[in-house]
């Protein structure tokens, strides 16, 4: 059993709650707390309570920052809280997410494996404000970085890093027991058309109905699925789904042409592993199968 504390920008693209909905389905985990970041966070808890309520799951839910350590040009808002009309859920007030997950971590120490699938501002600030956290944790994973060969058509491709560099600058600097990220240029070989969203999850379930209830607008207008965070969920207890090399990864902060832009170092005693290569046919499996179970 793992216990599992997430971090996300669920409300947009639909692959979060296709997340969270793995890991209130994954039998090995104990999800132990979420926490929300990015524009209108606490739209986004309402969202993740809903979900949370097709499973009968009174899951502690935190709506955390919707600042940055680096001011962006955006300001995201989740499109899915239009669907918020359709299912119970409950109201929440802008909170001090850093400080939940401090005391989660705190409280178990070397067991709690955080979760990072939205922009690093939550964990970033979690780590500056208390510098013991990433030592009192078991594991890191995120959704986060590229280190494909191809430039990116944009910077903001790379959304996790380019949301708040300087947030993903502190979070790959970071040394944890078990610190992994789970990378753009492998996540994209998991893209399918919308229209194949529902033969790999058929919405039978009111867990599934409200998963594609807040995340359909974002289906309709990207016509295309591309399983990004569910992949960092999976690769937790699955971790031969991925292979990771060891280096040190660098993040761009300051040239605005390249904002956010990851690279990476191989070496031994370097503090992170990127994903390199993914199954992808025994990922689908695996994901298919607890979600439709």
């Amino acid at each position: 059993m793992e216990n599992v504390l997430l971090d996300t920008d669920i409300g947009g693209d639909i692959d979060d709650a296709i997340c969270l909905a793995y890991l209130l389905k994954e039998p090995r985990c104990d999800l132990v707390g979420i926490t929300t970041v990015c524009g209108e966070p606490e739209k986004r808890a309402a969202i993740a309570s809903a979900i949370c309520r097709n499973v009968n799951r009174d899951i502690p839910i935190i709506a955390g920052l919707d600042t940055t350590l680096q001011p962006v040009p955006v300001y995201p808002k989740p499109d899915g809280a239009a669907a918020l009309s359709n299912w119970e859920h409950d109201i929440y007030d802008k909170s001090d997410a850093p400080a939940f997950m401090y005391e989660m971590i705190r409280s178990h120490p070397r067991e709690i494996v955080l979760l990072g699938i939205g922009n690093m501002t939550n964990i970033a600030t979690l780590f500056n404000t208390y510098p013991d956290a990433a030592y009192l944790l078991k594991g890191l994973y995120v959704m986060n970085g590229y280190f494909g060969h191809e430039p990116l058509p944009e910077p903001y491709y790379n959304w996790n890093s380019w949301a708040d560099p300087l947030a993903s600058q502190i979070v790959f600097a970071s040394n944890i027991a078990t610190h992994r990220a789970i990378t753009l240029e492998i996540t994209e070989q998991l893209t399918i058309e919308a229209t194949r969203a529902g033969e790999l999850f058929p919405a039978k379930s009111e867990l599934m109905k409200s998963v594609f209830d807040f995340g359909n607008s974002w289906l309709e207008s990207s016509n295309k699925l591309t399983l990004h965070d569910p992949l960092a969920a999976v690769s937790i207890f699955y971790p031969e789904v991925c292979q990771f090399e060891k280096g040190f990864v660098r993040v761009e902060t300051q040239k605005q042409t390249l904002m956010g832009g990851t690279s990476f170092e191989a070496a031994r005693n370097g503090n992170v592993e990127i994903s390199r290569e993914v199954d992808k046919e025994r990922f689908y499996q695996i994901l298919s199968g607890t979600l439709n179970c």
